[in-house]
Formats: structure tokens, sequence, C-alpha cells
């Protein structure tokens, strides 16, 4: 992640306050999402997410800030955890916490890590994670885990646009090695 590459998610407050449609839902979600995971959150996935309990389903087929909350918040997670894990966290994060507690923690961790111009395991200011609970502190983690796997997306697309990957033989290093599934060799 770079510094030309601004990455924010709205707290639940600046969430619309409005009865959606699922063509609206989705585009607002897929307004935050898209610029960080590259991929659209899309109707069936939304359908699959409410069948499976991981997101409440509408009521009449209106969604509110807790759908375009937990779309966001689920379509970031499913890259790092599975859907079982996801239910589950969001379960026990929930228990502990109001949905849009529960949100709001996680989208300042989110903003506050993703705004550092270098990725590094560090501690939070906007919440003391030594005072925190279980489900803050698991919070904090997926938040890492989203922002290292983001890293590490940005860093093969840059290597794919620098050409430095020769997909025979791995990844070129600076002194003409290669890197290839965690073996070093060296070329003559």
């Amino acid at each position: 992640m770079s510094n030309e590459q601004s990455i924010k998610l709205p707290l639940w407050a600046e969430l619309p306050q409005l009865s959606l449609h699922l063509d609206q839902l989705l585009d607002i979600t897929n307004m935050y999402l898209e610029p960080i995971i590259g991929d659209a959150i899309t109707k069936t996935m939304m359908h699959n997410y409410f069948k499976a309990d991981i997101i409440i389903p509408p009521v009449k087929k209106r969604y509110s800030q807790k759908h375009v909350a937990g779309a966001i918040v689920v379509g970031l997670l499913k890259n790092v955890f599975t859907l079982d894990e996801i239910k589950q966290a969001l379960v026990w994060i929930l228990a502990a916490a109001t949905a849009q507690q529960g949100y709001d923690n996680f989208v300042k961790m989110f903003n506050e890590q993703a705004a550092k111009p270098q990725l590094e395991p560090a501690s939070v200011t906007s919440i003391d994670l030594d005072q925190a609970s279980q489900s803050t502190v698991l919070q904090y983690e997926a938040v890492q885990s989203i922002l290292y796997w983001l890293a590490a997306k940005n860093r093969l697309a840059a290597a794919v646009k620098a050409k430095t990957i020769d997909y025979q033989h791995g990844v070129t290093d600076a002194c003409g090695g290669a890197f290839f599934l965690g073996v070093v060799s060296r070329e003559t």
C-alpha cells in the first residue's frame, strides 16, 4: 500500500440512514471495497450471507446501515477467513458490543492502520488494546490480517507490473537470485 492509495472506510454515522434497495446497498458497499479487494460483492454473495445467517436478512427487501456495515466487514474478511469463521467471530463480537460499536471499532483500527505508509504490527491509538475485550483484540488481528493480505497483493501487483516475476524461475531479486516457493537459488 502506498501513500498514493488512500483507503478509508466509513464510520457507522457516515453510512446511509435511509432504507435501501439491494442494488443501492451493493453500489455503496462496492464503492468502498473494490479499491481495496479488487472485486465486487454481488447479489448472489449477499444472498449467501443472508442464508448462512452471517448478515441479517432484509425486511421486505429493504436494507439498512446494519446491512451496509455487514457487507463491508464480510467483504473484507472473506479474503482472509472462511464464512464459518466470520460468522463465529461476528457472533462473538456482537455478544460483547452493539453492531455500531463493533463496526466502528473495526473501522477505526482499519483506517488507522491503512493510513500508515508501511505496514507493520503496531498498536493502535484509537482503542486501548491492553484494556480491550478479547473480541476487540480479535477485530484488531482481523484488521491486521486484511492489511497484510492487501500489502502482499499490492507487492505482487507491483512485481508483475515491473516484470520482476519470471513464472518459470520465480521472483528475481536485485542480485539475480530467484525466489520460488521459499527456495533461493543463484543463477550462474
